[in-house]
């Protein structure tokens, strides 16, 4: 165990912060509880960040370590915000009661200003809010994962294969995007 990895580890513990450890293949997430030059112990969370556990880990078998990255900065933002990230599906009223297409259903995440999420045929997923539609195409201003503008994209309705509403992900970004705001008044 080298001396940047002691550092890292430390200050991970010190702080009280997540770390993201590559390990034989497997990253595993969580808190160190304490380490020596053989093993760490982790107080492992998900991708959720839901608590797990306690494990160790051999340190000879430790390929990377991540701390205060984007996404570990993501992991412990929806550690401490469950009862947003995982609040109750906010899907607009009146889903069940007609027959919907895509193009509906675009028009509702259009008119309610709700960030969704759209896979398309190609594999290709977006995430953002529909800002303009027309009768085969909208224009989206999206968002990544972690709540960051991404610019404007036009897409052919047509390619859409899924909209998702208010799922774990979509609400996390959306908490993201209003703290910006609030931080940039």
């Amino acid at each position: 165990m080298g001396a940047l990895l002691i550092d890292m580890l430390q200050r991970a513990q010190r702080s009280r912060r997540v770390v993201a450890m590559q390990s034989g293949g497997i990253m595993f997430l969580g808190y160190v509880v304490s380490f020596n030059p053989e093993l760490v112990v982790m107080r492992t969370i998900t991708r959720q960040g839901l608590l797990t556990g306690v494990r160790t880990i051999s340190l000879n078998s430790v390929s990377q370590v991540h701390f205060d990255d984007r996404y570990v900065r993501l992991i412990e933002f929806k550690e401490h915000n469950p009862e947003v990230v995982y609040a109750r599906v906010g899907a607009p009223d009146g889903l069940d009661d007609q027959y919907l297409t895509v193009q509906a259903l675009l028009q509702r995440a259009h008119e309610s200003h709700q960030l969704v999420l759209l896979e398309t045929h190609s594999d290709h997923s977006l995430y953002g809010y529909v800002v303009r539609l027309t009768e085969d195409e909208l224009m989206m201003e999206v968002y990544t994962q972690y709540g960051e503008p991404d610019g404007h994209t036009v897409l052919d309705t047509d390619g859409i294969s899924s909209l998702v509403w208010s799922d774990e992900d979509t609400r996390t970004i959306e908490l993201l995007i209003r703290q910006r705001n609030e931080e940039e008044k």
